[in-house]
């Protein structure tokens, strides 16, 4: 189309200037001193073309030979510029293939350059930590100045702060870039990983949470940081009941029927002075079906020194169990330790040696029935049924527990 259209601009041009020669019979004349010339119109025309034509180029050739030295310039900070593009290329390569040494060299080569000097200190920096150079690494990052490079700088050091275990220092670095108003989920992975370190569990399980409600960590991975944050959290003994209510709210019906899950909630409570809440939580989760590690921890409803819970509840919610799965070894177990506590003898014999009946009985299982029926032997002065079950237990014990 553009073709078409400047063919049609040159074939109308021609016509007019066709019609403009044929049909101009005009002449000039010019008087120079005694001399007197006469010319065609159309001629004075082409000549005047023809003269303006050549003037120009020499203005044009005059120009070019003045700005020969800036185009040489020019011309070599061109060369440089391309030169500093391919070493920063190289020294990028460098970096991700683990070649430190030959990154930093070539890093070091793009430094001159204005326009990739702040890239090459990044690259230098990060190579020099990778080195075990850390007063050069201080010395690169205290180069990148540029207002629009900041915040990689400040990233930059905090990612490098933390691969020194220096989380502190890599907190105030982060804070520095959220007060600017930074809300990246990368600073934000990066604050969680600094109070993992510190163990700031409250925090950690804050930043974690709101990572994994915006797709940034992927489910799996999201879980686990969540569930570890919780867990070192409750393990510390410093979360309250409140805070335990208000993250057992939070979580959907998913991980509620995640017997994990349910079971770090329910030893939470407990710790925080609320059998009851641990009860509820554990009943609800035993009602669908009985599940081994539950039912481990369902006796300290009532035997934590801080429960309110009563005994008799646990052992008339155990039977109800035992009367749909008889035979479940668990139950039998969990009921044999609640008897115990309640000093029901006879009833805690019986269930224990169900358990050591039992062929879906694990070896952990065992080494608790034994321990039971060993304690419940020494309070009833029965020394050789005693030593029998210390046997047996002390033949379990290597097995579960390796011994240095």
């Amino acid at each position: 189309m553009r073709f078409i259209i400047w063919l049609a601009i040159l074939a109308i041009s021609a016509f007019i200037a066709a019609w403009l020669f044929a049909n101009n019979h005009g002449h000039v004349t010019m008087y120079w001193n005694q001399y007197r010339i006469d010319l065609a119109m159309n001629l004075f025309m082409a000549l005047s073309l023809f003269g303006f034509f050549v003037i120009f180029q020499f203005y044009k050739i005059l120009s070019m030979f003045i700005e020969l030295p800036l185009r040489a310039k020019n011309y070599r900070l061109k060369q440089i510029e391309i030169k500093a593009l391919q070493e920063l290329k190289n020294a990028t390569e460098h970096l991700f293939a683990g070649r430190y040494a030959k990154s930093l060299k070539s890093a070091q080569m793009t430094m001159s350059f204005k326009d990739t000097s702040q890239v090459g200190y990044m690259v230098a920096a990060q190579a020099s930590h990778q080195l075990k150079q850390y007063e050069e690494r201080d010395d690169y990052l205290s180069k990148i100045i540029h207002p629009d490079s900041q915040t990689t700088k400040f990233i930059l050091t905090a990612q490098m702060l933390l691969d020194e275990r220096k989380a502190s220092e890599a907190l105030d670095t982060l804070n520095q870039l959220q007060k600017s108003g930074a809300r990246q989920f990368l600073v934000q992975a990066l604050a969680m990983r600094a109070h993992q370190i510190l163990l700031q569990w409250p925090q950690m399980l804050r930043i974690a949470n709101s990572l994994t409600k915006r797709n940034y960590l992927p489910p799996a991975l999201g879980k686990a940081r969540v569930f570890e944050a919780l867990t070192q959290w409750v393990a510390s003994g410093r979360i309250s009941r409140d805070e335990l209510q208000k993250q057992w709210t939070e979580f959907g019906e998913e991980l509620y029927r995640d017997a994990s899950w349910v079971k770090l909630f329910a030893q939470g409570f407990l710790i925080a002075g609320d059998s009851p809440m641990s009860k509820q939580i554990l009943d609800h989760a035993l009602d669908k079906a009985p599940e081994e590690n539950l039912l481990i921890l369902y006796p300290q409803c009532s035997s934590h020194p801080l429960s309110t819970t009563s005994k008799v509840s646990l052992i008339l919610k155990l039977e109800g169990w035992l009367k749909k799965e008889p035979a479940h070894p668990s139950l039998h177990l969990a009921l044999g330790e609640v008897c115990q506590q309640e000093q029901l003898w006879g009833k805690a014999l019986y269930s224990l040696q169900q358990v050591l009946d039992s062929t879906r009985s694990s070896k952990k299982m065992l080494l608790i029935a034994h321990m039971g029926m060993m304690r419940i032997y020494e309070t009833l002065e029965d020394s050789e049924r005693n030593a029998l079950h210390q046997k047996e237990a002390l033949r379990l014990f290597p097995k579960l527990y390796k011994m240095d």
